[in-house]
């Protein structure tokens, strides 16, 4: 969403008029992309006592207008509050998003007068409507640091693989080997999982398979990641640069919290919610 400057017939706050003196609507952005999501904090900073008392008695509230150009992807996200917080996934983005910042009414406003108006309009009131613009902020772009082949070198150090003892269980993982890490999966269990994958199941069986396998993984990586043999192997390394590329670190993982089952949702890009979808279309289909 590109924003031009364009006559108005009431005063607008802005960075390039002169509608208003003494006052400013600017914006402090903190964007970062991690394994499949982007994340975004916004600080409004307003100086007009005027349309802070609209915002304050709910008459306006800030407003962030986030658009894809590449992917036609866009979205609008709302506060009253002077911070915003916002996170999409980087499936719907590609190269740059765009944001774009207002301050919109959210109801009728009659004989609106601010003491800060430019002086052509001294003694002047407008009527404002619900949805109308009454300041822009500043604009960013941000580019969209997305590497697939981070996630897609997975699969080159996990073997998902049928075994037959039974005192394995229902799966287990064997971190032993320097370069594969090997998930065991019941006879029955593989079977299943073998059919179901590549149908419309794709998703929840890699979900329901990987994701407590890293669980394992990464907790052993986390209580082995000072000892020399074990994470001088292959797939610890390629893990690793994984989870550092994007700002996770072995030293601030712990399985006393949720930082653990946080950051494996976070790699496979919310998959529990992504299976409740997958399911959801199917059982749309029954």
């Amino acid at each position: 969403m590109r924003i031009k400057n364009r006559l108005s017939p009431y005063p607008i706050l802005d960075n390039y008029g002169d509608d208003y003196v003494d006052s400013s609507f600017t914006v402090d952005y903190d964007v970062m992309s991690q394994f499949t999501e982007v994340y975004g904090e916004l600080k409004f900073n307003l100086q007009n006592e005027d349309i802070e008392k609209l915002i304050a008695n709910g008459s306006a509230e800030f407003v962030a207008h986030i658009e894809c150009p590449s992917t036609c992807y866009r979205t609008v996200v709302s506060s009253s509050e002077n911070e915003m917080q916002f996170r999409m996934d980087c499936n719907v983005l590609s190269k740059v998003i765009e944001i774009r910042t207002f301050i919109v009414l959210k109801k009728d406003v009659d004989n609106y007068h601010s003491i800060k108006f430019n002086p052509d309009y001294d003694g002047e009131t407008f009527n404002l409507k619900a949805h109308q613009i009454i300041a822009i902020g500043t604009a960013k772009n941000f580019d969209i640091e997305k590497d697939d082949k981070d996630l897609d070198s997975l699969p080159s150090i996990i073997s998902i693989v049928k075994v037959t003892e039974k005192k394995k269980g229902a799966i287990s993982v064997n971190t032993d080997g320097d370069y594969k890490i090997i998930v065991g999966l019941d006879e029955e269990i593989f079977g299943l999982y073998a059919r179901l994958g590549k149908t419309t199941f794709k998703t929840t069986c890699f979900s329901v398979v990987l994701l407590p396998a890293l669980l394992i993984i990464i907790q052993r990586m986390h209580e082995f990641r000072n000892d020399e043999e074990f994470s001088s192997r292959h797939w610890f390394k390629v893990i690793n640069k994984i989870l550092e590329d994007n700002k996770v670190y072995l030293d601030d993982i712990t399985v006393v919290d949720d930082s653990l089952l946080n950051k494996c949702q976070l790699i496979f890009g919310n998959p529990i919610l992504r299976c409740f979808k997958e399911l959801e279309e199917v059982s749309e289909r029954l």
